[in-house]
């Protein structure tokens, strides 16, 4: 058979030891060479490079006293509401007149200063004696300013300490037209609220508490803003000129605080 007279004549040819072999193509050395380094360059780079980390923190920009609720010591009938919502208000000015059960008026006087946030009740309604009628954002303190107080969860809280800068997106200047609000921590508290401590703050405003705590958490972080009287803002921000109009209190920020840096080595590794 032709096959077996072919295999016959291979056995008798002499095997040819001394040829040299090619073991891989120059192509396929430059390519291993190529991955070899990169290989080596991402071992180098996981210890010794650096990824940079940040945390975020909803809260909101208000004054250091927060939002107080304002009840009536007295019951009776509403007969005249002297300030609207958003007022500013000064302590001792009349905010509501009373029309009691035996017939007298009684001028109820506001007990702070501070801008009206909401005002619960009308002309022609009937209220009891210590029920809240209005909320107000105080500002009657010596060092009264404009701050962001963020609500952290207390992880989140203790990555952070007293003089560390964030940047702050504001809600009323979006941050890819405007940038970010510059600011630094000046206070901590040393032990979370609970949420009805986090609710008296808010002056009893039950959806933005559900919203802050259920993105946040209880541990209140103030942060104060770097002013800048030469922006429309009055406040620094990481563009050369923010928005072109004034920033309000009561407002809802994302905080941004920048952590040291991680190896990449280390998000392989397990830690002990």
């Amino acid at each position: 058979m032709e096959f077996r007279r072919k295999a016959l004549e291979n056995l008798r040819q002499p095997d040819e030891l001394d040829s040299p072999v090619r073991l891989a193509r120059p192509r396929a050395w430059m390519v291993l060479s190529v991955a070899a380094v990169i290989l080596a360059g991402g071992l180098v780079w996981s210890y010794n490079g650096s990824l940079a980390r940040s945390v975020d923190v909803p809260g909101l920009l208000t004054h250091p006293q927060g939002v107080s609720k304002v009840e009536s010591p007295q019951s009776g009938m509403v007969s005249n509401v002297y300030v609207d919502t958003g007022a500013v208000v000064t302590k001792g000015d009349p905010v509501l007149s009373l029309v009691e059960p035996q017939g007298e008026t009684q001028i109820i006087r506001a007990p702070f200063s501070g801008r009206a946030i909401a005002l619960l009740v009308a002309n022609g309604q009937y209220v009891q004696a210590g029920a809240t009628f209005m909320t107000v954002e105080r500002t009657d303190s010596k060092n009264d300013r404009l701050v962001a107080v963020l609500f952290a969860s207390a992880t989140k809280a203790g990555q952070r300490q007293p003089g560390d800068k964030v940047d702050m997106d504001v809600s009323s200047a979006p941050s890819q037209a405007f940038g970010l609000m510059r600011g630094k921590i000046t206070s901590i508290d040393p032990f979370p609220q609970t949420e009805q401590q986090v609710l008296d703050f808010l002056g009893g405003n039950q959806l933005m508490a559900n919203q802050l705590l259920n993105k946040g958490g209880p541990v209140r972080i103030f942060v104060d803003l770097e002013p800048d009287s030469k922006l429309p803002s009055g406040f620094k921000w990481t563009t050369a000129s923010g928005p072109p109009f004034r920033i309000n209190s009561w407002t809802q920020v994302t905080g941004i605080g920048r952590l040291p840096g991680e190896r990449p080595i280390d998000w392989l590794l397990p830690k002990k």
